[in-house]
């Protein structure tokens, strides 16, 4: 048999109950042209034999790793490590993909061979209400920054490519995948969007690897934006102080206000007015601060 095209890779921590959603998913793709690597990332609950005996039952190649320094990237780095096939998937354990999203996305590549990165709208499915987020090929740094459109499932990429960036940063707690996709949009890859119906649903869980973004996280979050700043260059100081200051801002507490003020006397006199507009403008409900001030910026 010819050697597969893609492989996917999901890391798993404490998912027994949730993760045959996924797998289901996964073996229901009309398409089976991809191996699939399954990460138990230290799990307690039984995950690891939940996830062998899904896999003896999958149509396509299935390997169960183990990775155990703790952290989705750790995890992802595991997956990519083992990865053999030309194109790379990264995956959540607690999302699901429809039927046909692996032949959409490996029918788009085999039409454009020069294409390096594919990219795709996802449904996003967060207490009890469901949003459309939606990819794009233009002002990707901004637009990966503030948008997430190069969160985990929301593109795959050549494996290459993801070696090529460096890879997933075990050092970070929280937006690896949004950092990871800072190093990739920096190598000026071919970016293609598949456009039609949506075939990634997200599902939003209090527990998740990746998800949660609040004060709490302040220390991992202040060291994945220095890590994307560095990246972006010359704008990254202050794109990720207008970033950090729309999350104090959604908090709106004395620790938040405080945070904005030592944010924005970090910046440039001429902007300190504006991010405090802008911190104004989000604490009072507004949303889209970062697309409105973009001509700015």
């Amino acid at each position: 048999m010819d050697k597969p095209l893609l492989t996917i890779v999901i890391p798993v921590y404490n998912r027994r109950a949730i993760v045959g959603r996924t797998l289901d998913s996964i073996r229901a793709q009309t398409c089976r042209d991809f191996r699939l690597i399954l990460v138990d990332n230290g799990s307690t609950d039984g995950t690891p034999d939940e996830l062998r005996r899904r896999a003896a039952a999958m149509p396509v190649e299935t390997l169960v790793l183990e990775e155990g320094r703790s952290g989705a990237a750790a995890a992802r780095q595991c997956g990519l490590d083992a990865v053999g096939t030309e194109w790379t998937m990264f995956f959540d354990s607690d999302d699901t993909m429809e039927p046909r999203h692996v032949e959409r996305a490996l029918e788009a590549v085999r039409r454009h061979p020069d294409v390096e990165v594919v990219g795709w709208d996802v449904n996003r499915h967060c207490g009890g209400r469901s949003f459309r987020y939606v990819f794009t090929t233009c002002d990707v740094m901004y637009r990966s920054l503030f948008n997430g459109i190069m969160g985990t499932q929301r593109y795959f990429a050549r494996t290459e490519i993801f070696r090529r960036a460096g890879g997933w940063n075990p050092s970070l707690g929280v937006w690896d995948d949004i950092e990871l996709g800072a190093r990739i949009i920096a190598l000026r890859p071919k970016i293609l969007k598949l456009c039609g119906p949506v075939t990634v649903d997200m599902y939003d869980q209090p527990d998740s690897l990746t998800r949660g973004e609040s004060l709490s996280n302040l220390p991992a979050i202040e060291r994945a934006l220095s890590s994307i700043s560095a990246t972006i260059g010359p704008k990254g100081p202050l794109w990720t102080g207008l970033k950090l200051i729309i999350l104090a801002a959604l908090a709106d507490t004395d620790e938040a206000r405080a945070l904005r003020d030592s944010t924005a006397a970090h910046m440039p006199k001429r902007y300190r007015l504006l991010m405090r507009a802008a911190y104004a403008y989000t604490a009072r409900g507004g949303r889209g601060i970062a697309r409105i001030l973009r001509p700015l910026l």
